[in-house]
């Protein structure tokens, strides 16, 4: 009777008569591995940061950057509302999405941003006239406008379209509406294939007190430079 040699993958439960391939299997595990740890952030943690976040003082610009930066969090908070797609991350060659620049990022404040289909984390949606006769508020102040963005598109991807929960988190507190996107295509800047996702943008001032009160501090600026404005004309009156 012959002997056969077979390793085990005490992780996959797979049994491999090739150690080669055995290897290979092994470092395939490690590398999945490691492309989840990168979005398994420690609760706690994440709450602090984005705590933080919420309170820092930026314009719109600003924040755009903000995005770009710290892509990590962002992604990490998108997995975790699509975690049956991102489980694929890492396996078979499959990389973390990588944001390589925003197309649009057109904001504009708003006293009025509809709450029809989002709203602030403790405020409440509102989806017509009827609704709101129970005294729910119609809207709330806040940002909006269209917001477009590119992903690098590596081959693995190919019927995969994790880019477009770049704002899909909880945490995020940034709100994407009608839109869409995929597909791929050359992108001559980046000297890579992308994909490309776009969607209406809505951000409440709720959500991100620091970057309400860059606004407010701007108002009260305004307002200030007219009054002077108008003081130096009477003078010359």
């Amino acid at each position: 009777m012959s002997k056969i040699s077979v390793w085990k993958c005490d992780i996959s439960g797979q049994l491999f008569e090739d150690q080669v391939k055995y290897s290979n299997h092994l470092r395939k595990l490690a590398r999945h591995r490691l492309a989840q740890r990168k979005l398994t952030v420690v609760e706690s943690e994440a709450d602090i940061w984005w705590a933080a976040a919420y309170e820092q003082e930026m314009t719109v610009d600003e924040f755009k950057q903000f995005v770009i930066d710290n892509q990590i969090r962002f992604w990490a908070e998108g997995a975790k509302a699509n975690r049956h797609a991102w489980d694929r991350v890492g396996k078979n060659g499959m990389p973390m999405p990588e944001l390589l620049n925003f197309n649009e990022f057109s904001l504009r404040w708003n006293d009025n941003v509809s709450n029809s289909h989002s709203a602030p984390y403790n405020g409440v949606r509102c989806w017509s006239s009827h609704e709101a006769k129970d005294g729910r508020p119609r809207s709330y102040p806040g940002w909006y406008g269209r917001v477009s963005w590119n992903v690098k598109w590596p081959k693995e991807w190919d019927g995969f379209y994790p880019g477009s929960d770049l704002f899909k988190g909880q945490k995020s507190r940034a709100y994407t509406g009608s839109g869409g996107g995929g597909g791929m295509r050359y992108n001559k800047e980046h000297n890579c294939n992308t994909q490309e996702f776009g969607y209406d943008f809505s951000m409440f001032a709720a959500d991100w007190p620091g970057m309400n009160r860059h606004v407010e501090k701007a108002k009260m600026w305004k307002l200030l430079s007219d009054d002077r404005v108008i003081r130096d004309v009477d003078c010359l009156v």
